[in-house]
């Protein structure tokens, strides 16, 4: 509690010591005040005009277009677009628009406009409601509007003319790639052409390569080598087995009754049958010694005696020459004949599989003769067809991307991809923005009374007072023992009441000029001269 009482102690001589100099607080808050106020008040009024435009980039086509149509984010572009419009060129532009530019001589004074246009113009925005807005202050209310028109005007057309410049610029990048890539696959598609025509007769097939090829003919040929060793051992066994059979049974021979050889046919079987046929109608009728049948029989007789002697004629021809070809199948071997089939039919295999082999053996032999010029011919391909398939799936792929970008390209005239709506244009300002001489007014006094105050501290410290005996104490470390009072006691109260009605209508006086100058800002906007002026 020692500590506390002696700081309060302290203190209390602090503010004593202040008190006493208090001449300086009046000095210096006349000195600081009615200067600064004045600067203040003479300062030129601001105005400041503002927009606010809303970013709609939510468009409808963009989901249903998603895979079909190339789209760039445009909120990106438009933060872009944000970014740069502040720069140089911007600048120079709005202050031509403005006629700004009229005002300055040099290309210092130029650059000097820039700059402040470049501080003084404020771009804000909200990211999350796409929305921007543009300030910008000057001591002319219709400049000031007139600037963030221009900026507001700038911001919109830049946004949208960039979207169709980068459209337009891809497209005709696009096409310029188009028209490269498709005189490259011409000259591909020739070179490929060429390689096929001088060596179409060495070139590899287009399903397999030279040794497939060889190795199939090879398979091929040694399959039917084998086929014709299967046929030929077939063929021998065959004309072994034909050559143990007897090509006839021996059954039709003169000496075995030719008139019982019904079943060998001659060219009078059918009128002999017709005969018998009629021979039995007439003797249902009449009797044997009719004339009619009569008749019937002896043409029946010579009909069958004529057929003896075709049949003996063609017996003697059968014992002369071995054949009874001329019986038909009679009396002929069955397994001879069979066997004699089978071997011609193995003749004919052996001969179509001979052919064949000799076709193969060709090949084979026209393959092997080129077997050293395979290889580089079958790289010259590889690379000819590589280089073509890489650029005709480039051309392709081009193709695609342009009709991506027309396709986008409409959707984007068809409706905008980006719209602007304008929230708050820029109006003309009819009350100032600043300074704000309120703020100022009351900082001045404030600095006018600290700074008093300060000094008045200073010079107490320097040239300290003393106020009693424990101060006296506590300061020079001087024992004290009693005090005298004054007698003039009250004439130094009279005077300190007399310091205390100075200081307090001087201070008074300040904070009541101060709220005057307040009331008139907040009524008038500044100070009003013009009434000033009508006084004098």
């Amino acid at each position: 509690m020692l500590g506390i009482q002696e700081t309060l102690d302290q203190i209390l001589d602090y503010v004593k010591g202040v008190w006493i100099k208090k001449r300086y607080i009046i000095i210096t808050s006349w000195l600081i005040c009615p200067i600064g106020w004045f600067y203040v008040a003479t300062m030129p009024n601001e105005y400041e005009s503002s927009a606010r435009v809303f970013v709609d980039t939510n468009s409808l086509l963009r989901p249903l277009l998603r895979g079909i149509a190339v789209y760039n984010n445009p909120g990106d572009q438009i933060n872009l677009v944000a970014r740069t419009l502040l720069s140089r060129p911007n600048l120079e532009k709005i202050a031509r628009e403005a006629d700004l530019d009229i005002t300055a001589k040099t290309q210092k004074d130029m650059d000097t406009l820039i700059d402040d246009l470049q501080n003084d113009i404020k771009l804000s925005t909200t990211r999350e409601q796409n929305i921007y807005t543009i300030s910008y202050p000057s001591h002319s209310p219709v400049l000031s509007q007139k600037i963030v028109q221009i900026t507001l005007n700038e911001f919109v057309e830049t946004a949208l003319g960039s979207n169709r410049q980068s459209s337009d610029t891809a497209e005709e990048f696009i096409q310029t790639q188009i028209d490269e890539y498709e005189q490259r696959l011409i000259e591909a598609e020739q070179r490929l052409a060429n390689f096929k025509i001088s060596r179409m007769d060495r070139a590899p097939g287009s399903t397999t390569d030279y040794y497939s090829q060889y190795q199939m003919q090879i398979s091929e040929l040694q399959v039917t080598e084998l086929k014709l060793l299967e046929l030929e051992s077939q063929l021998s066994a065959a004309k072994a087995q034909l050559s143990g059979e007897e090509p006839v049974f021996g059954l039709a021979t003169p000496g075995d009754g030719i008139d019982n050889q019904s079943n060998i046919t001659t060219k009078f079987d059918s009128r002999i049958a017709t005969l018998e046929s009629n021979l039995d109608e007439l003797l249902i009728k009449y009797t044997e010694n009719h004339p009619d049948v009569r008749k019937t029989n002896s043409l029946l007789d010579n009909l069958k005696e004529e057929r003896n002697k075709q049949i003996e004629a063609m017996s003697k021809v059968a014992e002369t020459t071995g054949s009874y070809s001329q019986f038909g199948n009679i009396n002929q071997n069955p397994v001879y004949q069979e066997m004699k089939l089978a071997v011609s039919q193995y003749e004919n295999q052996i001969a179509s599989l001979s052919v064949r082999a000799e076709k193969y053996r060709a090949k084979v032999a026209e393959l092997e003769k080129i077997i050293d010029l395979v290889p580089q011919i079958e790289a010259e391909a590889q690379g000819l067809n590589r280089d073509y398939e890489i650029t005709n799936r480039k051309y392709l792929e081009l193709l695609s991307r342009k009709e991506q970008a027309e396709l986008s390209r409409k959707a984007e005239a068809t409706s905008d991809d980006v719209q602007f709506r304008v929230i708050d244009p820029p109006t003309l300002p009819s009350k100032p923005s600043g300074p704000q001489r309120v703020i100022f007014y009351t900082m001045i006094l404030v600095f006018g009374f600290g700074l008093g105050l300060a000094i008045a501290f200073l010079i107490s410290q320097i040239k300290p007072v003393v106020f009693s005996a424990n101060q006296l104490k506590n300061t020079f470390g001087i024992p004290v023992f009693g005090s005298v009072s004054d007698i003039h006691a009250a004439t130094f109260r009279k005077t300190e009441r007399n310091r205390m009605l100075v200081f307090t209508i001087s201070s008074l006086c300040v904070v009541a000029i101060y709220i005057s100058l307040v009331w008139t800002d907040i009524v008038y906007g500044r100070l009003p001269f013009y009434l000033l002026g009508n006084l004098f």
